[in-house]
């Protein structure tokens, strides 16, 4: 499949990683996936902004799906690249490995936001291989999270409008109503959410303003049918999917 994607389409980057049991036996261990058309586009179509997650796969090989996803110009999911963890899935290693594949398939660039639901090991890649990026991080997963430790309806009427505030004084407003019933908060939100999940706070040259993870949710639903296929024919099987999303849409435009 590497080979093919090599010779069909140059600039593509695919990589594959392997591990070494103690007998000796080699066993495919992850996976990386970024068509030239899916790089081009990015990079001379796209904002430059990044959803990056990952899915669990049901069939018998288990593992997850990690991808980068864009926002085209006409606020439509872009499929950047996607690959696949073995069963250790979103450990600090297999997420270190795929953003070091996708920085080599988009290469540095001087503005991108990078938007992530605050998973361990994907925060400490994006630390690692991409320090300069804005980071930023779903606000529903965030407030999933507060419920566990504060409730009340001070939360629930000021914490969306806050983060849906493009003004630093109209977050302020709301922001402080949140800190008057709990002045902590801002210490738990350090701790556990250092991310950029504000609108007001969000820089102006990555023109998107999304403050939940949408892409994610629209690629999930794209792929479900696909999840439980063997691993080989389930890159084949998204080949195929970007294939034909990509002609449609230059069909429209």
């Amino acid at each position: 499949f590497k080979a093919e994607i090599e010779l069909r389409s140059p600039g593509s980057v695919v990589e594959i990683d392997t591990i070494t049991d103690e007998d000796g036996k080699v066993r495919f261990s992850k996976f990386f996936g970024a068509f030239k058309a899916s790089i081009d586009g990015f990079l001379n179509g796209c904002r430059p902004f990044l959803s990056v997650d990952s899915t669990h796969l049901n069939g018998m090989w288990g593992g997850h799906m990690p991808t980068a996803l864009a926002l085209d110009g006409h606020n439509w999911m872009f499929p950047v690249a996607f690959g696949f963890f073995d069963g250790d899935g979103e450990s600090k290693e297999n997420w270190i490995w795929f953003m070091q594949q996708l920085r080599k398939a988009i290469r540095p660039m001087q503005h991108l936001a990078i938007y992530t639901d605050a998973c361990k090991g994907l925060e400490s890649s994006v630390k690692l291989v991409f320090p300069q990026a804005e980071w930023r991080e779903c606000f529903r997963h965030l407030m999933d999270n507060l419920k566990n430790f504060y409730t009340g309806d001070v939360y629930k009427k000021n914490m969306r409008p806050a983060a849906r505030a493009y003004s630093p004084h109209k977050f302020k407003y709301f922001f402080d109503k949140v800190l008057a019933a709990s002045p902590d908060i801002q210490k738990w939100l350090d701790q556990h959410h250092p991310f950029l999940w504000a609108r007001s706070k969000f820089s102006a040259d990555i023109k998107c303003d999304y403050i939940n993870n949408k892409l994610a949710e629209w690629w999930n639903a794209w792929i479900k049918d696909l999840k439980d296929l063997p691993v080989h024919c389930m890159a084949d099987a998204i080949r195929e999917k970007i294939m034909i999303l990509f002609a449609k849409r230059r069909k429209i435009s």
